[in-house]
């Protein structure tokens, strides 16, 4: 583990979260997230995957939650707040200029668009699975990690159970797998 550079501002929180929203366009905030937020120094590759799954976890928009919870650790009430609004705003502009330009009143996209969207939607999986392996990197690496992660993973993808059963399931796994041990 590496120890952290600084302390961002809440200032800063929002510039680098504007930037992220730039760059994660078409889906890759988690991935853009992760990768500023190193490269300042100012996470670790493992807190940061437990502030990526509590923000999975959470109810509500992920880009948010996960701009929330960066902000609150690194920067209490104030950088949650300031990064939250970072990460919407490019967002919200974008996609009130595109709903001008490209709907203009009809309600139907033009077929080139759609082709473009669909090709688009092919690089933000990509995208999109740069952000999900450095977490199962860090789960691999915990005791009983690889179970959980193959257990969940057939329990969703393979056999389609719903996730709040199979959520809760693999938290309780987790807590008896890292209970506190006595001493004595």
């Amino acid at each position: 583990m590496t120890p952290l550079d600084s302390t961002p501002t809440p200032l800063a929180l929002a510039r680098l979260f504007v930037g992220v929203a730039l760059a994660g366009i078409g889906g890759g905030l988690p991935a853009h997230t992760r990768r500023a937020l190193l490269a300042r120094g100012w996470m670790t590759e493992e807190g940061f995957a437990e502030t990526f799954t509590l923000a999975q976890l959470t109810p509500g928009p992920n880009a948010a939650n996960l701009a929330a919870m960066v902000g609150a650790r690194l920067s209490g009430r104030l950088g949650a707040l300031t990064s939250v609004v970072g990460v919407l705003t490019p967002g919200l502009v974008v996609m009130l200029a595109v709903s001008v330009l490209t709907l203009g009143g009809t309600g139907d996209l033009s077929p080139t668009l759609q082709s473009a969207l669909r090709g688009a939607a092919c690089a933000a999986l990509a995208v999109l699975l740069t952000a999900a392996l450095p977490v199962v990197r860090v789960g691999w690496g915990v005791r009983g990690g690889p179970a959980v992660v193959v257990l969940t993973f057939l329990a969703l993808g393979v056999l389609r159970l719903d996730l709040l059963p199979v959520l809760l399931a693999m938290v309780g796994a987790g807590l008896l797998l890292h209970r506190p041990r006595r001493s004595g």
